[in-house]
């Protein structure tokens, strides 16, 4: 195994942020290529992964930090401050590091023994064609939204089959090589564009079981073992993946504040005699209402993430209660919304300049409606959910 390990000296939080900051600028320097490739630059990524902070989430065995959650918060807005989309590819893969503890030994050592810096990506969505033979399963299909594709050398991809030691057909997750898969260039979209989130197409290929994974499992009481296992792995499953899609909102809404902020101390407001728009009380309104939205929404987050890490240094073993579930999914649904609240508020008030592909504040625009559509932060979905819980009925699928 690979010794070298940005992270194996303790580092402080603040040590982490600078770089994430290093990191996020550099890719917010070269955002026009990015947006006009449809992907991150590779040098912008590779700085990434020199910097090691995609090891957070993952087990130290493997060459991870084992940070508490708040870190890889603070560290993913930092860098989703810097750059939408690579604080996405961040905080969707980082998450990946998490669950892949609970895989099997072979499979990590496959994934990373040689080669301690590899990317797992995935396409959770169950749509593949799955028929199980001997030893493991034949699996084919088309998948979307692959974030992070072109720079992962495995994907796991969703697929609905009887789980190794299983009885029933569950959503399992089948983790293939790179190579044997054919990614299409489709990624034409409003936003996230450096992300290259395309879809693949996997042809009838040979799965062996130990590379099937029921994610699921990991959300119940019966979640599987972890080799060394440490408090971050008591977190259930939808707190770390909840974190995950909402951290990259919240870091484009800082950076919508701070640009708007920077932009109206520059304008001008050329009907009005040159006056300075800084002088005008509507900006000035806009952007304490936008401030104050963010602050509620940052002390939020900040909050989802330390509930989680106080249960699970507790020992406990956390298992959602369907309160829990229901709550905290409407806590990401009031952030992710009120990202796009506050982004939305400040874009109509910066003038006509900010419709201009040029303008951060266009591109910051439709980063953060991107996020938004996840279902993970859909906030009607999730406030219906809470209600529906309240009242005593089921709340929904995805919460």
């Amino acid at each position: 195994m690979n010794d070298r390990n940005p992270l194996s000296a303790e580092l402080s939080r603040a040590n982490l942020l600078d770089q994430a900051r290093e990191v996020g600028e550099f890719a917010f320097s070269r955002r026009e290529q990015a947006e006009k490739e449809r992907r991150m630059p590779d040098d912008v990524v590779e700085k990434l992964r020199e910097t090691g902070l995609m090891k957070l989430c993952r087990h130290r065995k493997y060459g991870g930090a084992e940070a508490d959650p708040m870190t890889f918060l603070d560290v993913g807005r930092e860098i989703a401050r810097g750059s939408a989309s690579l604080g996405w590819i961040y905080s969707v893969l980082g998450f990946h590091d998490w669950y892949m503890a609970f895989t099997s030994e072979k499979l990590q050592e496959e994934v990373w023994g040689k080669n301690p810096d590899a990317f797992v990506c995935d396409s959770f969505a169950p749509v593949g064609q799955i028929e199980r033979v001997a030893e493991g399963y034949t699996l084919s299909g088309n998948w979307r939204f692959a974030s992070g594709i072109e720079w992962s050398s495995w994907i796991a991809v969703g697929g609905i089959a009887v789980a190794p030691n299983g009885n029933e057909p569950e959503h399992l997750l089948f983790f293939v090589p790179r190579e044997e898969v054919t990614v299409h260039d489709d990624w034409n979209t409003l936003g996230l564009k450096g992300t290259a989130s395309r879809a693949v197409t996997i042809k009838p290929t040979f799965v062996p079981e130990h590379r099937a994974f029921a994610l699921a499992r990991v959300a119940g009481e019966s979640r599987g073992k972890v080799v060394n296992d440490g408090p971050l792995w008591r977190i259930p499953l939808m707190t770390m993946q909840g974190l995950a899609i909402l951290t990259p909102s919240i870091g484009i809404a800082q950076r919508v504040v701070e640009e708007f902020t920077s932009w109206t101390k520059a304008r001008i407001r050329p009907y009005e005699h040159g006056a300075a728009a800084r002088e005008a009380p509507a900006p000035q309104l806009a952007l304490a209402s936008a401030a104050t939205q963010w602050d509620a929404s940052w002390a939020l987050a900040q909050k989802y993430a330390q509930e989680g890490w106080d249960r699970a240094l507790s020992g406990e073993t956390w298992v959602l209660s369907e309160e829990e579930r229901a709550k905290y999914f409407s806590w990401r649904g009031y952030i992710g919304r009120s990202s796009i609240e506050l982004s939305d508020q400040l874009f109509i008030g910066s003038g006509a300049m900010a419709l201009f592909d040029s303008h951060p504040l266009q591109q910051l625009f439709r980063d953060v409606h991107s996020t938004g559509v996840h279902i993970g932060v859909d906030r009607a979905d999730a406030y219906t959910s809470r209600g529906r819980v309240a009242m005593g009925f089921p709340g929904h699928a995805f919460h």
